[in-house]
């Protein structure tokens, strides 16, 4: 059966995103990583040490589930969670493992990315990421009013 067509921006974006992740798990469960592990790895990666609420902030989630999608990365040894100059701070490092599993993960993503580009088309997929870009910074002004 085809999955329903609706107007709901929110039920088609969860449909659609539902079917991405699916993609980008396959793809980087080969390396034992999930899509949500390799953002973070990524953007400690890309940012360097970020306390949670920043990491959170970044990747546009709440502070409670960023803190427990961190758990598997701590017990994993491929990030590290240590206290900030503020006692109640907890700061986020990559570590050197972190970055080795990053790494390895680099080319199925890179694979994933790409396939989806061909599917949707590389110009409509820059579209479409610049559009999505735009509705998150909209929707996270309309929730600060």
């Amino acid at each position: 059966m085809e999955p329903a067509t609706t107007d709901c921006v929110c039920t088609t974006l969860r449909m659609t995103t539902r079917w991405i992740d699916r993609l980008y798990s396959q793809a980087l469960g080969e390396v034992g990583l999930r899509p949500t592990s390799y953002a973070f790895l990524s953007r400690l990666a890309t940012d360097g040490p970020l306390m949670v609420s920043q990491l959170a902030d970044r990747l546009a989630m709440e502070r409670t589930t960023c803190t427990r999608e961190l758990q598997p990365l701590v017990r994993d040894e491929l990030v590290q969670i240590e206290a900030g100059t503020d006692r109640r701070q907890r700061v986020v490092h990559i570590s050197p493992k972190g970055e080795a599993k990053l790494a390895e993960g680099r080319p199925h993503w890179v694979a994933v990315q790409q396939r989806v580009a061909d599917a949707f088309g590389s110009e409509p997929t820059d579209d479409l990421l610049g559009r999505l870009r735009e509705l998150l910074a909209e929707t996270q002004q309309m929730m600060a009013h």
